[in-house]
């Protein structure tokens, strides 16, 4: 297999006849790069999911996601591995002067995927549904149709573009800034595994604003970016009913400070000093004033 014709067709494809994922993408680019590397463009090859999930910055589940609809697309094949025992295995399909324009229109025509065959007087299969009808002129041409059938049913390809809408839609909306690539690696992770979509994080981030005016949130004390996308903040709720209730000290009572016995107005203290207690004050007072004589205090 040729590597740059490999690439030129994927970029065709993707660009003519269908819609590719980021994680898709970045899955496909990596095993082919991998298998270039190796000289394994023609076999079969290893590569641990630990490693192919550093290399795309895909989550486990959106790495399953993506390379389940490679699989599916028949641009790659995919032979799971064994706990402990063996990893799992891969091979790229080739695809350049392969003729994709039957597989897609096929797909693209929603009609054939809910036409049901059936046998003509003649015995040959003969395919129905609501328009029109068409003879099959082979059993392989039933089993073609057959299976680009249940690719139709089981293909769902993305259609949305997650790394552009986080620049131009999600980050100018999101109130703090900061640890832009963090943040976005960790949106277009989420949106590519189908745990959340662009419009659920745009209406999540828009009720955290109003959040932030209705309690009067210092700026200090808003989270920024990097730690409400990478903690999923589009999974938290905010309470918009009221706002939240802070201690009031204005109706509070002044404490009071209370003032020992000694410094009450009229102290008296209970019993007056004894000579001998005030002669032994005088001369621990007179032994002070000579150290301080003798080191020059």
């Amino acid at each position: 297999m040729d590597y740059f014709k490999q690439r030129r067709a994927w970029r065709k494809l993707k660009r003519d006849q269908i819609d590719v994922s980021t994680g898709q993408n970045n899955l496909y680019r990596e095993l082919l790069d991998y298998a270039n590397d190796e000289g394994k463009l023609d076999e079969l090859f290893t590569l641990k999911n630990s490693a192919l999930a550093d290399l795309t910055g895909l989550s486990e589940a959106g790495l399953k996601k993506a390379r389940n609809e490679l699989v599916q697309l028949e641009l790659i094949k995919y032979i799971p591995g064994k706990r402990n025992k063996q990893k799992p295995r891969y091979q790229i399909i080739q695809i350049y002067n392969k003729s994709w324009d039957t597989s897609w229109a096929t797909r693209d025509d929603k009609s054939s995927s809910t036409s049901t065959v059936t046998s003509s007087s003649t015995g040959n299969p003969t395919r129905s549904s609501t328009g029109s009808s068409k003879v099959l002129t082979s059993t392989s041409d039933l089993n073609l149709t057959n299976t680009l059938n249940t690719n139709v049913e089981s293909v769902s390809v993305p259609k949305t573009d997650p790394t552009g809408d986080f620049v131009t839609k999600v980050w100018p909306a999101y109130p703090k800034k900061g640890g832009f690539q963090f943040a976005q690696t960790a949106f277009v992770e989420a949106v590519t595994s189908g745990e959340t979509t662009t419009e659920k994080v745009l209406a999540k981030i828009d009720e955290y604003k109003q959040f932030i005016a209705l309690n009067q949130i210092q700026s200090g004390f808003v989270k920024g970016a990097r730690s409400w996308f990478e903690g999923h903040g589009w999974m938290d709720e905010y309470d918009l009913a009221a706002p939240q209730k802070r201690p009031d000290t204005k109706d509070q009572p002044a404490q009071k400070e209370t003032l020992p016995d000694w410094a009450q107005p009229g102290y008296t203290p209970e019993q007056e000093p004894t000579n001998e207690a005030a002669s032994g004050l005088e001369d621990s007072l007179a032994g002070l004033r000579k150290l301080r004589q003798e080191h020059g205090v």
